[in-house]
């Protein structure tokens, strides 16, 4: 059946990426296997969604996949699972454009015939917020919206006022609340939320929130939510192949700077026939042995640029491969690697 929900908001910044990786963490902390997904091409919620769950999150891009695709990623992914959890991007209904629902969060569900789940934000908020919940369930009558989360409360009363508005005007469930709560809030820089890889003490942060998410969310209504969603059908073709040898074995950079990877992408590059070996340009010496190509992802080599500048044997293992002519894919923090070097927030200059 593969009960599936999507936690959208109002408008980037309201908490989805707080809540969605709350209800992973607590999901997965009373025992159900669920696997996290993130709307659009983003890479650093996953790796929250990843901690929270034990399984790797995936992508789901209804801007760069042809639906059929989309469709057998997300059933691939959620097969064996108890629960999907798909968090949206920006706000329910932005996309490419003001004129069509391409490549929105709202897409994103019909195509996967979830149900949606709205995420406010009632801070300064009472009354009031029925009317905006009102306008995003008339916007669209075709999209399953399902109920309603707040975020931001500032009491029970406040929620309780919240809830009825709510109840009385939309017919919607509220499905629960998180106070103010700074403690709660994902740490942010320069773009977008700090990466798992470099949070410390995240165990301890997903406990936080799950624990949040247990008392103030009712957990079992958002269950039964997603078990509504009705069946999915697997795509007639698979872009997978079946029964592919290993015919090349491929380095992938993967450490704390370089790990802006999709993780379908290294599944076809393996399917089709790649070993994958995996290493660190912060910490390894060279390059692996006996491989035939190199892959570096993007990442924030920039955080970094000490210890990889030090890395200086690493650097020369990159520079005897291309004088091999063995090819070499860099994108994004990967090809700033590959330049002569990199300057810091500071101003200084880092040689590579």
């Amino acid at each position: 059946m593969f009960p599936r929900v999507v936690i959208a908001g109002v408008q980037s910044g309201v908490g989805k990426t707080t809540i969605a990786t709350g209800l992973m963490a607590a999901m997965a902390e009373k025992g159900y296997r669920v696997q996290g997904f993130k709307a659009g091409p983003d890479y650093i919620d996953p790796g929250y969604h990843t901690a929270a769950t034990g399984n790797v999150s995936r992508n789901l891009d209804c801007w760069m996949l042809p639906e059929a695709c989309l469709k057998e990623l997300f059933l691939r992914a959620a097969k064996g699972t108890d629960l999907a959890v798909i968090e949206g991007v920006m706000g329910l209904y932005d996309g490419y454009s003001g004129r069509t629902e391409a490549g929105s969060t709202a897409r994103l569900a019909k195509l996967l015939d979830a149900p949606v789940i709205l995420v406010v934000d009632a801070n300064g908020m009472a009354r009031s917020a029925a009317a905006l919940v009102l306008g995003y369930k008339n916007f669209d009558p075709a999209l399953n919206l399902s109920g309603v989360i707040f975020n931001h409360v500032g009491s029970e009363k406040h929620y309780q006022t919240l809830s009825e508005a709510v109840a009385e005007k939309t017919g919607l469930k509220t499905l629960g609340y998180l106070p103010k709560n700074a403690a709660l809030k994902m740490p942010e820089r320069h773009l977008g939320l700090l990466p798992a890889d470099e949070r410390e003490e995240l165990t301890a942060h997903l406990n936080k929130l799950a624990q949040a998410m247990a008392e103030f969310l009712n957990l079992e209504e958002i269950l039964s939510v997603a078990k509504s969603a009705p069946p999915l059908d697997y795509p007639e073709q698979s872009i997978f192949p079946a029964g592919q040898q290993k015919k090349v074995r491929i380095a992938v950079a993967r450490d704390a700077a370089f790990n802006f990877y999709y993780q379908d992408a290294l599944d076809l590059l393996a399917a089709w026939g790649a070993e994958l070996v995996y290493f660190s340009p912060l910490v390894d010496s060279s390059l692996p042995q006996n491989i035939q190509g190199v892959y570096l992802g993007g990442g924030f080599p920039e955080m970094f640029l000490e210890p990889l500048a030090r890395n200086y044997s690493m650097v020369e293992s990159i520079r005897r491969a291309h004088k091999k002519n063995m090819p070499i894919y860099a994108e994004c923090g990967g090809l700033m690697y590959l330049s002569e070097g990199i300057i810091d927030f500071a101003g200084s200059f880092y040689p590579i």
